[in-house]
């Protein structure tokens, strides 16, 4: 890329049943029909009875409701409790005498369970040094996720992306040239991938997109781009999200502000263009190995001057011989810190490939760990929290 039998439940990927093997998945406790966990926002069970025995209306009775939260949030043409505003736990609306009212619903909170021990960040196959850029499996990059875009006859490769979570990929914002407008019924991601052009159902999982959320001040100025960062919400055809097997796992987050020195070795991976002007993306995973520059170094006018800010970094080859390219856009810059790999950058943009004083520059992620606490309400994750304390 130059420009066994015991169970596990760990960072909250739940393994199938032996039922449901391969992409059939087991749904995870929080879209039980029982209970709810959190505030009940990804409740999507099928209880339709308010706390005071009324039964619950369609919701499609109510075009406002769904226009504004729509199928993400669980919405559409049945009478289930959800919860597509925040509230404090799913509701729905219900008839009152005459009039139209919005009630809790009948649901019980799920009990708590006993942390599990994290695993993200861990991989079963390892790859000692990566000089000029490999193809490898996708065992040793378990969280790189594949995005593709549906055309009428078949989907088409856009942008890497990074499992942080069972249900959330972080990615560039660039990738979606509509911006918050974009539809994310029109993409799917793929999970445990080696070939873009293969499809493997024994190492592979594959998910719609329930969500697409642009960070609110992303923005193009030339070739640069500024908070270039983006989440999706990813969903099976259960309703389940990821599990935890050894080509699919979730990639740890460092704490917020937290860097590493520059001359650090870190990893890039990716699908895309093996050299600049290279008419077609790589076919099969490629990783390498870059160093991470100062900041002082990539503002200066020889490199990229002004169009730097304090949410990229750069890193590069000293030999100018190895980079990021087109098709790895969104893709994770990995370092590693006491055996787990922390995801600290995002393949953002740069000036070609490979070229002498023009680096690959990175979204720099410790600058959005509060931004994606606020969005997938995943505080634990967010924190950084598997971070080695000094």
């Amino acid at each position: 890329m130059e420009k066994n039998h015991k169970r596990k439940r760990n960072n909250g990927i739940v393994p199938p049943s032996d039922s449901n093997a391969g992409l059939g998945l087991k749904a995870a406790s929080n879209n039980s029909a029982n209970c709810y966990t959190g505030n009940g926002q990804d409740y999507r069970g099928t209880v339709a009875v308010t706390e005071s025995g009324q039964m619950c209306l369609k919701w499609d009775l109510y075009g406002r409701a769904v226009w504004n939260h729509g199928l993400s949030s669980g919405l559409g043409k049945h009478n289930y409790c959800r919860n597509p505003d925040s509230s404090r736990k799913p509701w729905c609306y219900t008839r009152v005498k005459n009039s139209v009212k919005r009630k809790f619903c009948n649901i019980p909170r799920c009990p708590s369970q006993p942390k599990p021990p994290t695993t993200c960040g861990e991989r079963t196959k390892k790859q000692l040094k990566i000089v000029g850029g490999r193809m490898t499996t996708v065992e040793s990059q378990p969280w790189i996720a594949s995005i593709f875009m549906k055309s009428r006859s078949r989907n088409v490769f856009q942008c890497g992306g990074s499992l942080i979570s069972p249900c959330w990929v972080l990615t560039a914002a660039h990738c979606f040239p509509e911006g918050s407008y974009t539809d994310s019924a029109k993409y799917t991601v793929f999970l445990g991938k080696n070939a873009i052009n293969e499809t493997d159902p024994t190492r592979e999982q594959s998910f719609i997109v329930e969500e697409v959320i642009i960070h609110e001040a992303y923005e193009e100025s030339g070739q640069a781009y500024n908070n270039d960062i983006a989440l999706l919400k990813i969903r099976g055809n259960q309703g389940q999200c990821a599990y935890e097997t050894d080509t699919v796992r979730t990639v740890c987050l460092p704490p917020r502000g937290q860097m590493l020195p520059s001359g650090t070795y870190c990893q890039i991976a990716g699908y895309g263009k093996t050299e600049e002007g290279f008419g077609f993306f790589s076919q099969f995973l490629k990783e390498t190995s870059i160093q991470l520059m100062s900041q002082s170094i990539c503002t200066e006018k020889e490199y990229y001057g002004n169009m730097m800010t304090e949410n990229m970094f750069c890193a590069g080859s000293p030999e100018w011989d190895t980079d990021s390219c087109k098709g790895d856009s969104g893709g994770p810059l990995i370092c590693e810190v006491n055996d787990h790999m922390f995801l600290f950058g995002i393949v953002s943009w740069g000036e070609g490939c490979s070229r002498k004083f023009r680096p690959g520059v990175y979204t720099r992620v410790t600058n959005y760990n509060q931004w994606i606490e606020d969005k997938t309400h995943m505080p634990d994750i967010a924190s950084g929290s598997m971070y080695p304390v000094k």
